[in-house]
Formats: structure tokens, sequence, C-alpha cells
């Protein structure tokens, strides 16, 4: 039997959050990182539809004939990002399987890189008088 000792932070990250303050200091501190609601969690109490919605994500999508959620799982790949997709959709599935034969162009990625930014949440509720976060300034690390 082996045991593997791995470094993972699990973190809502998704095109519209990319956080890559945080994911540069995992990367040079040797911590993977894993992305749950990669598509952006539209329905939940704290995703939206931001991403299924986008633009960039939905010209991307066309021109490469894929889907949006396709486009964003390839960039979280390529990002070198572990991704926690969750589907109980069996083509939904099988399309998330279908990220590994193609790639994203150097001039996609880009335009992926620049989407404004935007917190999945605001984080109120991490913050508190008696807590150690007392300011919403104190819980974020400033790259928005």
């Amino acid at each position: 039997m082996f045991l593997i000792n791995i470094n993972v932070e699990k973190v809502e990250l998704n095109p519209y959050w990319q956080q890559k303050k945080l994911r540069d200091y995992c990367k040079a501190n040797g911590v993977t990182v894993a992305a749950y609601s990669p598509l952006g969690a539209a329905g939940t109490m704290w995703g939206s539809s931001r991403v299924m919605e986008s633009e960039v994500l939905n010209e991307i999508a066309r021109a490469k004939g894929k889907s949006v959620a396709q486009v964003c799982l390839r960039w979280e790949y390529e990002q070198d990002i572990a991704i926690v997709v969750k589907s109980y959709n069996k083509e939904r599935m099988k399309q998330n399987l279908e990220i590994f034969d193609w790639a994203l162009s150097e001039e996609e990625s880009k335009k992926i890189s620049e989407i404004p930014q935007n917190r999945g949440v605001t984080g109120e509720e991490f913050t508190s008088a008696t807590g150690p976060y007392k300011t919403l300034e104190e819980l974020w690390d400033g790259e928005l």
C-alpha cells in the first residue's frame, strides 16, 4: 500500500473568479489548486450564471464547436487546476471527458484571462467583531 501526500487547496474558481494571486502562491509552495464550482454554480446561494452566459466564453465555444462548459473545463485544465465537476446527466458527464483531445489557442486563453473578475461570494458571513477576520479587507488578499 502506498500513501501519497498531496497538498490541495479547494477553492471556488472559474473564468469569472480566476484567483490568480492565490494560484501563484499555491504553485510556488507546491500546493495543487482544486476548483469547485468551475462553471459558476448557477442556481446555488453563492453562484451565478455569469460563466455560462459569458459572451467571451460563448464566442470561443462556437468557434471550437464545443460547449461553454467544455471551454471552461479545458481552460482550468490548461491552468494546471484540478477540477471538481458534478453532474448526474450522462451526456454532460461524457462531454466533461471530451476536453482532452483539443486545446485553446493562445489568443483564446488570453481572452479568458482578460475577463473582468468578480468574487463568487462577498465573504461577509466570514467576518465578525470577535472572529479572526473582523473586516472584508482582512479576509481577502487584495486581488480585487
